[in-house]
């Protein structure tokens, strides 16, 4: 059996040697990257302060929960008007909110379906039960002609898990 070892051509062990060196230059990379934390959106750079201590579930879907206890997300309005606006204009609206429910609600994302409707200053840190929010949302009227429809999805540890918040405007042309 010594034989067979002996027979090893020096290509095999030259692969031996550069492998086990990257197998731990890879394995020491992502030691790396574990220990850096992990975040619960890519939107945490903003001044986060929600860590996964933060998170607390109070209820699985296999247990009876109290809804009392549960986070409860309350909008002031869903839905804003924005009215006509010129084409190139920017309009930022501000919708308010609180947490009616019995436990801290936390917002993990606030994404809008279009490059042109941005979600932004929303709170990054959980809010206790009767605390008030906002969320920013602005939409870009370059290029857009007519009403103009745009939604934002807001994504919490509240039941349902996901609202839909609302812009609404009409969009007018420059006269040619």
């Amino acid at each position: 059996m010594n034989a067979n070892r002996n027979r090893t051509s020096e290509g095999h062990r030259w692969i031996s040697c550069i492998t086990r060196p990257s197998f731990i230059l890879v394995a020491c990379a992502l030691v790396l990257c574990s220990l850096s934390g992990c975040r619960i959106t890519d939107h945490d750079d903003e001044g986060g302060g929600i860590t996964p201590a933060d998170i607390h579930i109070p209820a699985s879907g296999y247990e009876k929960a109290d809804p009392a206890k549960l986070p409860k997300l309350v909008f002031d309005a869903d839905t804003i008007d924005a009215g006509t606006i010129a084409q190139g204009t920017v309009v930022t609206k501000t919708y308010g909110f609180v947490n009616n429910g019995g436990s801290d609600l936390i917002i993990a994302d606030v994404r809008s379906t279009c490059g042109c409707t941005i979600g932004k200053n929303w709170p990054r840190h959980p809010l206790k039960p009767g605390e008030r929010g906002s969320i920013d949302v602005s939409f870009d009227s370059e290029g857009r002609n007519g009403v103009q429809t745009k939604s934002v999805s807001i994504v919490s540890n509240a039941v349902p898990s996901t609202h839909m918040l609302i812009l609404r405007s009409e969009v007018t042309a420059p006269s040619k």
